[in-house]
């Protein structure tokens, strides 16, 4: 059974992780090319994922008397990434096929050049290239991809901070 402090932070950490996913997108689309083709917008979403999480890992921690093991770290910090995760998919999916679809050609163009110039780097052929070029980024199949992916990649960013919240036993 999921100690209740862990599952309402983790659900509650997860919709706030979610909002900021989706008011991001909308951000990049109402700021437009310039936005959405920054590196610094993109880091700094980043690290307000980061900075929620870390957040979340030692609200957690308090709310259990400053008593906190490593999995209960890591299952509060999985569940608010997967749930943030559903919310972004499912919001990127209606935003991009249905609020906005004018916007979806511009930002999945740069999206599919953004990953050619890195497989080009790892020597895909040419035909594997213009494969990709193809690829619509905001069909569900994509998002889904790319949201397991995600969870994965976070899930090691949750492994470290899991490792230095946790609480170290008496023994230790």
């Amino acid at each position: 059974m999921i100690n209740e402090v862990i599952k309402k932070n983790g659900i509650t950490f997860g919709i706030v992780i979610g909002i900021i996913a989706c008011l991001s997108q909308v951000i990049i689309y109402a700021g437009g090319e310039t936005l959405y083709k920054s590196t610094l917008y993109g880091i700094f979403i980043s690290l307000l994922y980061w900075g929620v999480r870390i957040f979340q890992a030692v609200t957690t921690k308090k709310q259990l008397g400053n008593i906190i093991t490593f999995k209960e770290s890591f299952t509060t910090l999985l569940i608010s990434t997967s749930i943030g995760i559903l919310i972004s998919i499912l919001f990127s999916y209606a935003f991009y096929n249905f609020i906005a679809p004018e916007f979806k050609p511009e930002i999945n163009n740069f999206m599919n050049l953004k990953q050619v110039e890195l497989f080009k780097a790892m020597g895909k052929t040419t035909s594997e290239l213009n494969e990709l070029l193809k690829n619509d980024n905001f069909s569900i199949g994509n998002l889904v991809k790319g949201g397991l992916f995600s969870i994965v990649i976070s899930s090691i960013f949750n492994l470290i901070v899991s490792a230095i919240i946790k609480t170290k036993s008496v023994q230790q």
